[in-house]
């Protein structure tokens, strides 16, 4: 499959996954090489496991590509600092890898002496294996993984579990959600995912990515934060998973997707079957609500009034686990001042770590 994925050009959803994983690359990247800050590692690592070819028949960028062009872009950056940027590039067919070779080879990227790419011609599986106790040794720096898998094998319960136990590792994956649906009773599915299809009753087709990601979001015991993206290709739906234990990432993430959707952040299409995207307003008040908004505003509302949540901090952490952003947040606190059912509160709009305790601010109840 991944040999002929190239032999075509990249359709609509292909393009719509990689331009989020460009957007959040140059988010990440950033925050790790900035010659303004004092820098506390020395490396950092992009891993590209499941690389391709570097484009398409039209030379349409893959990710290989894209990595290298977002790097050129801040050749400034990576000029005046002192980390080395590490790249790892896999692929496992040998034929697709030899092209990848030749493409990355003929991409002209500069400060080529502080960044260092390593190929593998390997299986995700035993490259991870690996790697892994490199990973470990080195759990303290930097890590962004994108594991563009094709369907849904790769990506196990195992090796969810180690992905979130990375301290400063972000990493976005790809599942094949509409296949998931339909196949997932088959004995040897349930070898990958033990997903039910009692999970999918009274879900429609196009929320198939929101099911799977609640059930990688039930694998979770601490407060390692998720958000998806649903992608729809035709009549099937795909998405991705970022996952980040940090706020920062989480932010930056969510941050980009609702640049892509500005009604809900988590999907390439009308995920909820909004009436007033694109502009198009209902005559009927009740159908120009966004729904996911909506939904947002009377969670906060009853954290603040039911629950007598004061913390500004956690508010902001709910709104993030919500899949929404501080200044969704700070819609409802202003709504909420003009009630006067809180005293008036100096908001963030980014950055919510630099409110973590104790520099924590108190929502005054009334």
């Amino acid at each position: 499959m991944a040999k002929k994925h190239f032999e075509k050009p990249f359709d609509v959803g292909t393009k719509a996954k990689l331009e989020l994983f460009r957007s959040y690359l140059i988010e990440w990247l950033p925050t790790f090489i900035s010659s303004n800050e004092k820098a506390y590692w020395k490396n950092i690592f992009i891993y590209d496991f499941f690389a391709g070819k570097g484009k398409d028949c039209e030379n349409t960028y893959g990710s290989p590509l894209i990595i290298l062009e977002v790097l050129n872009s801040f050749e400034e950056f990576i000029s005046l600092t002192d980390v080395n940027i590490n790249i790892v590039f896999n692929e496992k067919d040998k034929k697709t890898y030899e092209c990848l070779i030749r493409n990355v080879e003929n991409f002209k990227y500069s400060n080529q002496e502080k960044i260092n790419i390593h190929t593998y011609n390997k299986s995700f599986q035993d490259l991870f294996s690996e790697l892994y106790p490199k990973m470990l040794n080195y759990d303290k720096l930097p890590k962004l993984m994108f594991l563009d898998q094709f369907g849904i094998k790769e990506i196990t319960n195992e090796i969810f579990i180690k992905l979130i136990s990375f301290k400063r590792t972000d990493f976005i994956f790809f599942i094949s959600s509409s296949f998931v649906r339909r196949f997932n009773e088959l004995p040897e599915f349930q070898n990958y995912l033990s997903i039910t299809k009692e999970q999918f009753i009274d879900t429609k087709p196009f929320h198939s990515h929101k099911v799977i990601f609640e059930y990688y979001k039930s694998l979770i015991n601490t407060n390692y934060m998720l958000a998806p993206f649903s992608i729809k290709k035709g009549v099937n739906i795909y998405g991705l998973i970022f996952g980040s234990n940090h706020t920062l990432g989480i932010e930056k993430f969510l941050k980009v997707a609702w640049k892509i959707n500005p009604n809900t952040g988590d999907a390439n299409f009308n995920i909820d079957e909004e009436k007033i995207i694109d502009g198009q307003l209902s005559i009927f008040e009740e159908e120009n609500s966004i729904k996911k908004l909506g939904l947002l505003d009377s969670k906060v509302r009853s954290l603040i009034i039911e629950e007598k949540e004061e913390s500004l901090y956690r508010l902001y952490h709910e709104t993030l686990n919500f899949g929404c952003l501080p200044k969704h947040c700070n819609e409802i606190l202003r709504k909420l001042e003009k009630e006067k059912k809180i005293g008036k509160v100096s908001t963030r709009t980014e950055k919510i770590h630099n409110l973590a305790p104790p520099k924590d601010i108190k929502v005054e109840l009334k």
